[in-house]
């Protein structure tokens, strides 16, 4: 797409790629949203911007990235106070860094340990330096999670005035309680009707926890009223590493990897519990989009999402999810309560509505600051 240099766009949105994931998910809500307030540009690898094309399309990520963030900061678009760049982008220059992938070194030791693994990949040494080159450029650094401010505080204490949380918002015309469609949306998924569900929603099934979710399931359905128990697993991952554990539990019929699905809606409003116990997440959208569909969630303290929780609407695993952990879990869910629509009604306030009025906010402190010392 060839754009007009000449309509001087006021937001730069930047993220090198293009997509369904979550940072990308994230770049085209602010950048709809924002469009009702300002002129709006999204720039991603590939599309065309001054009749040249947006480089970092091609090559191992650190080569990707390096081309796009070198191109952006060309652009001396920065240093024009008509604008504003708002970066989900390690490396570019910028007024406003979202760290929604949370800081880089401390997410390479939570996967890695001890390992040394880490160190043949080049994009592990190279992705620390944009970050910091990121943050250190910007005037607000925006945090999806207190938790994720937390690692920011942590890692960047000379930086920490910077730091803010918003927190993620959802679409309430998609999101939102519909407890009379549970039985026809069963039905049309091919789940039984009356069976307690529980969901897990995400990608790459061993960071997001599965393993955790059978253990779980095993355990409730030792309980009366759950002896049927299932779980319903959406997103993409390896189901096979979870072979031997499914049929060493007797689990094999019992849990349903659906895959990918269009309308993730409609699993948060047939499933009666979310269950998530990722190993780490800034903030998953998923356990909003559930709540606000009225489906309670249980997730891990590792998950910003955990803040959003009340002792009524979810349950936080403490990390061992071990026999005591799985009882207290198992616990909450054959003790649960709370109707639906109290449910989601705990998260009416984080609307993506709310989400861009705080951007916004942001992003007039700014250019008011500008115009204060021009």
């Amino acid at each position: 797409m060839d754009i007009n240099p000449e309509l001087r766009p006021n937001i730069f949105i930047l993220r090198r790629n293009s997509g369904s994931g979550g940072a990308e998910k994230a770049a085209e809500r602010l950048a709809s949203q924002l469009a009702s307030s300002y002129p709006v540009l999204r720039m991603w690898a590939g599309q065309s911007f001054l009749q040249q094309s947006i480089p970092g399309q091609s090559g191992p990520p650190w080569w990707r990235s390096l081309r796009y963030s070198r191109f952006i900061d060309r652009l001396k678009l920065k240093q024009d106070s008509t604008n504003i760049l708002l970066s989900l982008e390690y490396g570019p220059d910028c007024h406003i860094y979202r760290a929604g992938d949370g800081v880089h070194k401390l997410n390479v030791k939570r996967r890695y340990g001890n390992h040394p693994g880490w160190m043949v990949n080049p994009w592990h040494w190279y992705a620390p330096m944009q970050e910091r080159k990121g943050i250190r450029s910007a005037e607000v650094v925006v945090a999806n999670s207190n938790l994720v401010k937390g690692l920011l505080e942590q890692t960047y204490p000379q930086w920490r005035d910077k730091f803010i949380t918003i927190y993620n918002g959802y679409d309430p015309d998609i999101y939102y309680p519909d407890p009379d469609s549970k039985i026809s949306l069963r039905q049309q998924y091919q789940l039984p009707e009356l069976a307690p569900v529980l969901l897990l929603s995400g990608h790459g099934f061993g960071r997001k926890g599965v393993k955790h979710l059978i253990n779980l399931l095993a355990r409730l359905r030792l309980r009366s009223g759950f002896e049927n128990a299932l779980a319903v697993i959406i997103g993409d991952g390896d189901k096979s590493a979870f072979a031997a554990q499914l049929k060493h539990t007797g689990l094999t019929d019992a849990v349903n990897f659906v895959g990918r699905v269009a309308a993730p809606a409609d699993f948060y409003r047939l499933a009666d519990f979310m269950v998530l116990p990722t190993r780490h997440d800034p903030f998953s959208n998923a356990c909003l989009e559930a709540l606000a569909c009225g489906c309670p969630v249980l997730t891990s303290h590792d998950n910003g999402a955990a803040e959003i929780l009340m002792k009524t609407t979810g349950y936080t695993f403490t990390g061992q999810y071990d026999v005591k952990d799985l009882e207290q879990a198992a616990n909450f869910i054959t003790e649960f309560a709370t109707p639906c629509v109290e449910v989601a009604r705990s998260v009416s306030h984080l609307t993506a509505e709310a989400e861009i009025a705080s951007y916004l906010q942001v992003i007039d402190n700014i250019l008011s600051s500008e115009r204060d010392t021009a």
